[in-house]
């Protein structure tokens, strides 16, 4: 067998969205990275082998949850570059993209077999794989750092770093559930394609597992996605007892659920033309490895919201309960708010010079399964790349880095790249913005409902309507309501809960408003109260007998319709409220109703670009303009007392972060944000009082956008605003500015 080396500062096994994005975070600052996957196929879980999910439904409590920097961009570039909306099309433009990176090289089909350490046996030398790609035989892969982004925690396994395979059973001690101790829980998924002809099918002899013994969870969600087309892509779970089912691989599960569906279940004769076309060939369960680190993140962090010194990354998906499922939000809990995860979950505790990313970092069986979502581990993925190359560059191991001194130069620089570092702000003195006086030309200072126009229709029995509130009263509420006769509707005013999520707190008025016949007309509520704590407030109507709500295509953010979560059929667990954020993945549809409230409120100052915030939080946190067609474009000038010295400036735009992305490849889906501005140019003033161009942007897609260029010394810069991708109005949450 022929042996080859690699050379590099860090390698990374594990070809999930956790490796992905740790390479290339880590290419990008310079490090030269080796990422290994020991499949053919890159991306994970939600590859074109496994092809589960991308997102769970409706399980997040906090409305403004999409994650931002590096993920957004991939997955922008893998929409748009997939026009196919296949999954062969999206490992094509995965490919693509990781090939264009700079000093990042990619290894598929290399399993790692053995890794040789130091003499101390406290650092990774190298990692041996075999492979045979592109071609065959035994790779060695030396490196300075290492990053373990696997289920199974490969490196950590080989190089007998302590931790734990399997389910931890005291996680769900505090937990009321259906059974007593978690179960077995295994997910592969199967696609389904119509023939000209009928065809039967008889199961293999080996196949020993019975459909009908499967947890009714399970068989509910698999009826579910039946229920909306049956051709296509379908994920099957099993949820038993590991005496029986342990070493369940996926071919026993495939066949054992089409043997039900095709031969005794209701569908039988809907089937009887359909087929099995593909599944995959790898089954995932809940028996994943997880190292032990400098800090065990545990169930009480995600469930009280801890805060860490060291958040580098956070996540928003539910916790398990005993019965839940892998690839969908039934019998998960949802949590208040985002989670925090600390640098200290991600580096080992033996191993000096290996991080890890995804599931398999330190923390309790519950937790792991909630950082294996695939955007919470991309995220981990981000700041251990990012660590990994201030580690390179300073010569320094992580846990040096991670020490309170230390820490703050690696959430910097994540905060830079429009990553979200948790509720704890970093300060960042060198920015000179905070510095300067802002001068805005117009600000919204209603909630823009004045013009009734790109509207539909809705008569939901109960809701909520979200809105922010920075004044000390509230006297008036209107709403545009349309209904076939004279009614009436309950109503409640609650202010938001304490933690500033985007659930509701404690009830502050309520009563009864009448809404008489008409097609379409503005109705007054009379309110008169008064504002306890400044945030997030929550219109509350239930018992709607046929009033129609008119909701609008192009609210302002922190304007949010909350549906009621049992209409989702969801199967989510919610202990905060009774509510969800409604939206969807298309990023246009209407997210609120026409709603104002008096007197108004003044949320959208530009001063908001100041505050150091890129998102919102307990209020929208950005500046709005008013509603324009930009004939005349809308600009931010800011000032300075004397002349500074600037070469960098970036901007965080609105990029719609109530709003997901499509759980998996869509045809046609062309991913178009319409409140990231597209076009805009950047003036500095000279030392005349002449404004000149510094530089000019057009057909931006990106919800954040980084220059640099020649130094400058001026007084004053006018970010000026030309066109959105489509919404009548200026949006802009954060502007940056360097020397």
């Amino acid at each position: 067998m022929k042996t080859f080396s690699e050379r590099s500062d860090l390698v990374i096994v594990g070809g999930g969205l956790a490796g992905i994005c740790a390479a290339v975070s880590a290419a990008r600052e310079g490090a030269t990275v080796r990422l290994l996957e020991e499949r053919s196929i890159l991306g994970g879980k939600i590859g074109s082998e496994i092809r589960f999910p991308l997102d769970y439904e409706n399980s997040t409590n906090f409305a403004y949850q999409r994650e931002t920097g590096l993920l957004d961009e991939l997955l922008f570039y893998l929409f748009k570059n997939n026009s196919e909306g296949t999954y062969c099309g999206q490992n094509r433009a995965l490919t693509s993209w990781l090939k264009s990176q700079d000093r990042l090289k990619v290894f598929t089909e290399a399993k790692p077999f053995e890794i040789v350490k130091s003499s101390s046996g406290d650092k990774i030398l190298s990692v041996n794989t075999i492979s045979s790609s592109p071609s065959s035989g035994c790779i060695i892969f030396r490196g300075k750092y290492f990053i373990d982004c696997t289920y199974s925690g490969i490196l950590s396994q080989l190089s007998d770093a302590p931790g734990e395979v399997g389910v931890d059973q005291n996680d769900f001690n505090k937990l009321s559930a259906s059974v007593e101790g978690s179960l077995f829980r295994a997910a592969a998924s199967m696609e389904l394609k119509k023939e000209p002809v009928s065809t039967k099918f008889n199961p293999p002899e080996w196949v020993k597992i019975k459909w009908e013994d499967n947890h009714s969870s399970a068989k509910i969600e698999l009826l579910k996605s039946l229920a909306r087309n049956i051709e296509g892509i379908h994920r099957v779970e099993w949820l038993g007892d590991t005496r029986n089912t342990g070493n369940l691989d996926s071919d026993s599960l495939i066949w054992a659920t089409w043997d039900y569906l095709k031969n005794r279940s209701p569908l039988s004769d809907r089937l009887k033309n359909i087929t099995v076309k593909n599944f995959s060939p790898i089954i995932d369960s809940n028996k994943n490895f997880r190292s032990l680190g400098e800090y065990v993140l545990t169930v009480n962090d995600l469930e009280v919201g801890e805060k860490f010194y060291d958040t580098v990354a956070t996540g928003r998906s539910p916790l398990d309960s005993t019965d839940s499922l892998l690839c969908s939000s039934r019998s998960k809990i949802a949590l208040p708010y985002p989670f925090e995860i600390p640098l200290r979950s991600l580096i080992s505790k033996k191993i000096k010079n290996l991080l890890s990313a995804g599931e398999n970092c330190s923390c309790t069986s519950r937790v792991s399964n909630s950082l294996s979502h695939p955007a919470t581990s991309s995220q981990m993925g981000v700041a251990a790349g990012i660590c990994a190359a201030l580690c390179i560059e300073k010569k320094r191991l992580p846990r040096t880095l991670a020490k309170h001194d230390n820490v703050e130069q690696i959430r910097k620089k994540l905060i830079r790249l429009n990553h979200n570092c948790g509720s704890i702000r970093v300060e960042d003195s060198d920015n000179l913005i905070p510095l300067s006086k802002v001068v805005p030309s117009t600000v919204l200072n209603t909630f823009g409902a004045d013009e009734i126009s790109n509207y539909s229709k809705y008569s939901p029995k109960c809701g909520l309507i979200q809105f922010p509130v920075s004044g000390s009263r509230i006297d008036e509420i209107h709403l545009f309501l349309g209904a076939d006769k004279d009614t009436s509707i309950n109503f409640r005013i609650l202010e938001g809960s304490a933690n500033g999520s985007t659930i509701p707190g404690e009830c502050i008025e309520s009563g009864a408003f009448s809404v008489q016949a008409s097609s379409g007309s503005w109705m007054k509520i009379i309110v008169d109260v008064e504002v306890r704590n400044l945030g997030w407030h929550f219109f509350e109507f239930t018992d709607n007998d046929g009033v129609d709500f008119y909701f609008r295509k192009y609210s302002p953010v922190g304007l949010l319709f909350h549906e009621s979560i049992r209409s989702s059929k969801s199967g989510i667990i919610n202990p905060y409220s009774e509510y969800y954020p409604f939206t969807s993945s298309d990023f246009e549809s209407a997210n609120s109703v026409f709603f104002e409230v008096y007197p108004h409120q003044s949320v959208y100052c530009a001063s908001n670009v100041q505050n150091g915030k890129t998102r919102p939080d307990y209020l929208p946190n950005l500046w709005i303009s008013e509603k324009t067609d930009f004939q005349y474009p809308e600009y931010l000038e800011f000032h300075w007392d004397k002349e500074v010295e600037i070469s960098s400036i970036e901007i965080v735009w609105d990029s719609a972060l109530e709003f997901l992305f499509p759980n998996q490849p869509t045809i046609g889906c062309s991913i178009n944000i319409p409140s990231i501005v597209s076009d805009y140019k950047i003036y500095y003033m000279n030392n005349v009082g002449n404004w000149v161009e510094l530089l000019a942007v057009s057909g931006n897609k990106l919800g954040y956008s980084s220059h640099s260029f020649q130094d400058i010394r001026t007084r004053a810069i006018e970010l000026e605003i030309k066109k959105t991708n489509g919404l009548p109005r200026a949006q802009v949450y954060e502007v940056r500015a360097y020397s």
